[in-house]
């Protein structure tokens, strides 16, 4: 091993298994003719914020009386919105004074609670208030916010933002007889989310976006298209007009249509079948609907197949160019994989494939989902092991891309021979990647799919200077299990930062930049992500940042807490945002200032000094 990789290795206390690859990398490259090229100088837009997850941090465990909370972990792996869906935001639990049937037996029967299951295949769910009349359905009496505001809580305290879904979950009501009171309803729930109606203390956020309903071209809709299409009308008119009376702005749309879109689309009845038309694309901020592939048999060729796919479908349907949200997707769904398949390598490298896909600016996706952080199809399996959290490899494509987020990002293509691609779209190639400009150098994130290590050339043109230094991050490829401590049990510190050991780092130092380009051999692992972060200097501005960054944390938890596995670029900050203390703690790129922003006490933005004065005291390697 390279001496100066082992010694910055051992400096950060690293594994670094990744340098055995890269020295052994040269040879196998010839074989494979695969070069990855990314070019500095072509900005291509902006890294879309696809980072997003289904499902509030907290649960009740399998045991009795015991309860989980993932928020550390969602905060660490840089989860940037929360789709609260199968969080308890429903109408039915949250409006009490309606009538509950069971309308798919004969003769109806009342229904007790907001679940409807064992019924057989066809359940018909109807829910309707009990008094269309304004006072009744504005009375807020009627209404009880506990678990809403919970679920708000929770997902401010990750720091992400709050995708609010407008709906039922699973096994609740699937109709009304009054689809103009469950608008109004509807957007009373969206007026406590903004602390508009009904407020409770300390409860009022601005969603990122609003979805009204979720799979109605599937069990969660059994009612008529007619009825569905004026229960979506009615309800995105309402919440824009509250919007607008709160001086609120407002993303709305949906209405999360199943994976069977493509098909259900096309089924005379089907609320999909001409839901734009039905609408009006006036009604829609945005288009969703949900990819889930088939398990262990997916592909990513399938998965930008669909999404190409629905990009056709929204556009013939008069939705030219309206924005696109994933709102849910994965590799499959968990009643068809089975639970051990989201433990398996291949889910980092089916995800962070599909994250790759969903940069393509012709899809314009907008949003997107995982389904889901916890629970089920997880990221973070609390339930598995007990008094452990299970970190699937999945959550690592979030790792890896949520490192770019708001970066700019640069045209990058995959090559093999002479057929090449751009990274976001070489899907049936073997490797993908993503390029940006992030904290005063170039980041790349390398996918490979396939069942074998990938070699690969790395060529960055662009590059100022005359050498250049590259440092590969490598996440774990298998489940790691992490112990929680606490009610309710969550992943601490210490468990943290044992995390951060996992990751494989490792520098070369010296490359030569000739005429504005720098080229390395590679290695890639087979079914996994990898990170390759390029700087002018020795080290760079971002590691040293990220090294300062991960020293003040174990060194300040009262100010810097739960700590953080990875920084977001914005502009020219590389930052990390601590939300169990509401603090940030950042770099001014362009000057290497080192500040600290308080959102909770005076004087609020306070300039710490140079970065270069810091990296001596907190022990990172490096200097001007």
């Amino acid at each position: 091993m390279n001496e100066s990789i082992r010694t910055r290795c051992l400096a950060l206390g690293r594994l670094c298994r990744v340098a055995a690859l890269i020295a052994t990398a040269p040879a196998i490259a010839e074989s494979t003719g695969l070069v990855i090229e990314l070019d500095a100088s072509r900005v291509q837009g902006t890294i879309r914020d696809v980072f997003g997850t289904n499902k509030k941090p907290s649960f009740d465990g399998r045991t009795l009386g015991t309860s989980v909370n993932a928020s550390s972990l969602y905060s660490a792996f840089g989860l940037s919105q929360v789709r609260l869906h199968d969080s308890g935001i429903d109408l039915c639990s949250i409006y009490t004074p309606a009538s509950k049937l069971n309308v798919g037996v004969t003769p109806a029967q009342p229904v007790t609670g907001c679940e409807l299951s064992g019924t057989g295949s066809v359940r018909h769910f109807s829910w309707t208030p009990a008094s269309s009349a304004d006072a009744d359905l504005n009375n807020t009496a009627n209404y009880d916010f506990t678990a809403m505001d919970r679920a708000l809580a929770e997902v401010a305290g990750t720091g992400a933002s709050v995708y609010l879904r407008l709906g039922e979950s699973f096994n609740g009501p699937n109709d009304t007889t009054d689809p103009v009171a469950w608008a109004k309803v509807a957007t009373n729930l969206y007026k406590h989310a903004i602390g508009t109606f009904k407020p409770t203390p300390g409860i009022a956020i601005d969603p990122v976006f609003v979805e009204v309903f979720n799979e109605p071209d599937g069990g969660f809709w059994r009612g008529s298209s007619s009825t569905f299409h004026t229960l979506f009308t009615e309800t995105v008119t309402r919440v824009r007009a509250a919007a607008a009376a709160a001086g609120r702005n407002v993303r709305i749309g949906g209405p999360g249509f199943t994976r069977n879109i493509l098909t259900n689309s096309t089924v005379a009845g089907n609320p999909a079948n001409g839901f734009i038309g039905a609408v009006g694309a006036d009604n829609l901020d945005f288009y969703s609907a949900h990819l889930y592939n088939s398990c262990s048999t997916a592909t990513l060729a399938s998965a930008g197949t669909f999404l190409r796919s629905l990009r056709s479908l929204v556009d013939a349907q008069g939705g030219s160019g309206k924005p696109i949200h994933i709102s849910e997707w994965n590799i499959g769904l968990g009643s068809q994989c089975g639970n051990d398949l989201f433990a398996e390598p291949r889910t980092q490298s089916f995800a962070s494939g599909v994250l790759s896909l969903m940069q393509d600016p012709a899809l314009n996706i907008e949003a997107a989902h995982q389904y889901a952080a916890v629970t089920i199809m997880s990221l973070f399996d609390f339930t598995s092991v007990a008094g452990q959290a299970r970190i699937h490899p999945s959550a690592w494509a979030f790792w890896a891309h949520a490192r770019l987020r708001g970066a700019q990002r640069v045209a990058t293509k995959v090559c093999q021979g002479s057929t090449c691609a751009d990274g976001f779209a070489s899907d049936t190639l073997p490797l993908m990647a993503i390029g940006a400009l992030r904290a005063g150098g170039q980041t790349v994130v390398v996918t490979n799919e396939s069942t074998g290590n990938q070699a690969y050339t790395l060529r960055i043109k662009g590059l100022p200077g005359t050498e250049t230094t590259l440092l590969l991050s490598q996440p774990p490829g298998g489940a790691i299990d992490i112990a929680t401590s606490g009610s309710p049990a969550a992943v601490g510190s210490a468990g943290l930062q044992s995390l951060r050991t996992t990751i494989s780092l490792s520098t070369q130092t010296g490359l030569p930049v000739n005429d504005g380009t720098a080229s390395v051999t590679l290695t890639i692992p087979a079914r996994s992500v990898q990170v390759i972060e390029l700087s002018p200097t020795q080290p760079g501005v971002g590691q040293r940042a990220d090294c300062v960054f991960a020293w003040a944390e174990q060194s300040y938890p009262d100010l810097f807490s739960p700590m953080s596995l990875m920084s977001v670029t914005t502009g020219d900050y590389l930052y990390r945002y601590y939300a169990g203390t509401g603090n940030y703690l950042g770099v001014q790129v362009s000057h290497q200032q080192l500040l600290f922003l308080s959102t909770r006490t005076n004087p609020g933005l306070v300039d710490l000094g140079r970065l270069a004065d810091w990296v001596g005291p907190s022990g990172c390697p490096g200097s001007d």
